[in-house]
């Protein structure tokens, strides 16, 4: 049986190994979600995407499991002079009142739980979120060179160092976002030579919105 904490507090260990180098690309984020907004940074990490979202002039509230990723990210608040709010938190149980936030982004992070705490964080998305918000998520696909290890659930393999890694496809996505209206779902298959050898890069992109309803309405 795998402890249900185990890979929640190994992610102290994965950012004492990482430093921030900038996002990954804002590009798939600036297509669907609104101008401006109070966004959450979900799983924000050491601020790879609550950084640059605040360049851009979106008022960021970044939170994540790791405390030691977010004293690391409140030092490069500071150096910079940002007015961002910040703190740990757990995605599947989030210190907000309902229908706070016009976006919610979630980058590499659903990909680290297991399949019932992805349900609670999916739902706590939907609660935070204001009617008719936006949530953006990006996770590694099933066809990634990086799948493998000790498997805990399907498709759901820990590592050495006691984090998980789940690997989806866009049916179980399409499966799992039943509280939200997908705008649209976006593969991106990229192949690597990584010494001789040719590896897939495989990461799955989702913009959904909230359904259109009252939803102070039980």
């Amino acid at each position: 049986m795998l402890d249900t904490n185990t890979h929640l507090r190994a992610w102290d260990e994965e950012h004492k190994r990482g430093i921030w180098k900038g996002p990954y690309s804002l590009a798939f984020f600036q297509q669907y979600a609104p101008s401006s907004g109070l966004v959450l940074d979900a799983g924000c990490g050491i601020g790879r995407y609550t950084i640059p979202l605040t360049l851009n002039n979106y008022s960021m509230i970044g939170i994540d499991i790791s405390l030691l990723a977010i004293k690391k990210l409140d030092d490069e608040i500071h150096r910079r002079h940002f007015n961002v709010g910040m703190g740990a938190a757990d995605v599947r149980n989030l210190p907000f009142n309902d229908n706070v936030f016009e976006i919610v982004i979630c980058y590499g992070v659903l990909q680290h739980l297991l399949e019932y705490e992805r349900q609670k964080a999916l739902l706590e998305f939907n609660r935070v979120l204001a009617r008719n918000g936006t949530l953006i998520i990006e996770v590694l696909g099933k066809e990634d060179m990086r799948a493998g290890g000790k498997m805990v659930e399907p498709f759901t393999y820990q590592r050495n160092t006691g984090s998980i890694y789940h690997y989806f496809d866009v049916q179980e996505l399409t499966d799992i976002f039943t509280d939200f209206k997908i705008i649209e779902i976006k593969e991106e298959k990229i192949i690597k030579n990584l010494g001789g050898k040719e590896c897939m890069r495989h990461m799955i992109s989702v913009a959904a919105r909230t359904a259109e309803r009252d939803k102070n309405i039980k």
